[in-house]
C-alpha cells in the first residue's frame, strides 16, 4: 500500500487594515521569504493570486541591494502589469521548502516599512507562477500553507471538488455556482476582504441593489472606491455552500469589460473560505474544500 503523503506546512500571517468606517482583520496574506543571492535576506511577500509573475519592489530594497538584483540575468521579455514593463529576472526566492526562479522587477515601487510588529520588510508579491503545476492548499482556520504534488488519499474522498482553469493571462478561475447555475469566478488572494466583488451591472443582480458601506482601497499604487451591499444570491463551490453576505462593486469600463470577456461573475477573495481548507489542484485543473474536521496531515 502506498504511504498517504504527509504535507508540508508553513505559517502565512494575516495583516489589517482600516478602510472607512470598518476594521478588516484578514485584508492581506503574507508569507515568509528568502533570498539566498543577497546573503539569505529575509523579508515578507503578499500571497497574490491575482499577479500573474511574482514580483520584487525595487524601493524595499537598499541602493547595494538592487545593484546586486541589477546584476542577474535579464529575461529578454519583460513582465507587463496594468500597461506598465518591468523587467524579469532570474533570481532564486525561497518560500519555506519551496522556490521560484525567476521574478519581475518592480522599478520604482514600494518601500521598507516592515510589517507591523516585526522587523522584517515587505519584499515583494508572491505571484500566481509560483503556484502553476503545482496543489495548492490553504488552510484558513490553521493558518497554513501547503505546495504538494499529492494529496491524502482521505482529502480526496472528503473534499467537494469543482473546475479550475487559468485565464489567457494565468488567472485562477474556479468554476461556482450562483443560484444553482454554474459560473466562473476569479480567485484573488490579493483581494483578501472581499467575498465577491464585481462590476456595477453584475451587482444589481446579486443583491438587493442597497449600498451599505463604501470605502477606498489602493491597488498598485491606484487609489479606487468601492461600494457593497447585502446580497441576495446564494453561492457554492462543489455543492460547499460559501458564506457571501455581502457584495462589493467597482466603476470602470476596463474592469467591467475584464469580467465580461472572461465570462466571469466576479473575484473571489480569501473572505469565503475562511472557515474551510480550499485545494487549487493545478494539474488535474480542479478545486476542492477540504471540511475543516477533517484529519489533519
Amino acid at each position: 500500500m502506498t504511504p498517504s503523503p504527509t504535507l508540508q506546512w508553513i505559517p502565512f500571517r494575516w495583516q489589517s487594515a482600516r478602510l472607512g468606517e470598518r476594521d478588516f482583520p484578514h485584508a492581506a496574506m503574507f508569507l515568509l521569504g528568502t533570498l539566498p543571492s543577497l546573503d539569505g535576506l529575509q523579508g515578507w511577500l503578499q500571497f497574490d493570486l491575482g499577479a500573474p509573475i511574482t514580483i520584487l519592489y525595487e524601493k524595499a530594497f537598499s541602493p547595494a541591494q538592487q545593484e546586486r538584483i541589477g546584476e542577474h540575468p535579464h529575461r529578454p521579455r519583460p513582465a507587463v502589469l496594468n500597461g506598465r514593463e518591468m523587467p524579469v529576472v532570474d533570481l532564486s526566492l525561497h518560500i519555506g521548502p519551496w522556490s521560484i526562479e525567476r521574478v519581475a522587477w518592480f522599478l520604482g515601487f514600494g518601500d521598507d516599512a516592515p510589517l507591523p510588529d516585526d522587523g522584517r520588510p515587505i519584499l515583494g508579491t508572491l505571484g500566481a507562477d509560483w503556484a502553476h503545476g503545482h496543489i495548492v492548499v490553504l488552510d484558513f482556520p490553521n493558518q497554513r500553507l501547503s505546495r504538494c504534488e499529492a494529496l491524502p488519499p482521505a482529502w480526496e474522498e472528503q473534499a467537494r471538488w469543482a473546475p479550475l482553469r487559468r485565464s489567457a493571462y494565468g488567472h485562477v478561475v474556479l468554476q461556482i455556482t450562483v443560484d444553482g447555475t454554474p459560473r466562473w469566478a476569479m480567485f484573488d488572494t490579493g483581494s483578501s476582504l472581499f467575498h465577491l466583488l464585481t462590476d456595477p451591472y453584475q451587482w444589481q443582480q446579486l443583491t438587493t441593489g442597497e449600498v451599505s458601506e463604501t470605502f477606498p482601497i489602493t491597488a498598485w499604487g491606484e487609489s479606487m472606491e468601492v461600494m457593497g451591499g447585502p446580497a441576495r444570491a446564494r453561492f457554492a463551490l462543489g455543492g460547499q455552500p460559501l458564506a457571501v453576505p455581502i457584495i462589493h462593486y467597482l466603476e470602470g469600463e476596463d474592469r467591467r469589460r475584464f469580467l465580461e470577456d472572461n465570462d466571469l461573475v466576479g473575484i473571489l477573495g480569501n473572505a469565503p473560505f475562511l472557515e474551510h481548507i480550499l485545494v487549487l489542484d493545478f494539474p488535474r485543473q480542479r478545486c476542492g474544500v477540504v471540511p475543516p474536521t477533517a484529519r489533519a496531515f
